[in-house]
């Protein structure tokens, strides 16, 4: 018998068994019985404790199993969640990058536009100052050749 129904057949006995007039509920129980049940008891107990703490290792190890299994998915998922901040991170400073060069290439552009402009006006002016010192020696050969 299991510990429960050891406890169950100790009811029944109790239950059934006589009740002593005007002794305030007392009743007559096999003594006998009783101490049979209770051996039957220290029996069944240490099998009962043994099957509980069973039990327990394996709600423990079920705990244990869970635990490791959600750290993982955890793990997995900040893993996953790194990996597309990283990503976007690349993107980021990709995207960063490009423009600065962009900005660099518009800012030579702008310099060599610039460059280019004053250097042809240079050459523009000097042609223009050789044209009129030309045009002045001209015009001074001419002049003398009047006179």
């Amino acid at each position: 018998m299991n510990f429960e129904e050891i406890i169950n057949a100790m009811e029944d006995l109790v239950e059934n068994s006589w009740s002593l007039p005007l002794s305030g509920g007392k009743s007559v129980v096999d003594s006998a019985q009783i101490l049979e049940f209770i051996e039957d008891m220290r029996i069944a107990l240490p099998e009962e404790i043994k099957r509980a703490r069973q039990i327990m290792a394996q709600r423990d190890d079920i705990l244990s199993r869970a635990k490791n299994e959600s750290e993982a998915i955890i793990n997995a998922a900040n893993a996953q969640a790194q990996k597309m901040v990283s990503s976007q991170e690349v993107y980021r400073l990709a995207q960063q990058k490009a423009n600065e060069i962009v900005t660099a290439a518009q800012n030579s552009a702008k310099e060599m536009r610039t460059s280019a402009i004053r250097y042809c006006d240079g050459l523009l002016e000097q042609s223009e100052e050789t044209v009129r010192s030309s045009l002045a020696a001209l015009q001074e050969t001419r002049k003398n050749l009047r006179k």
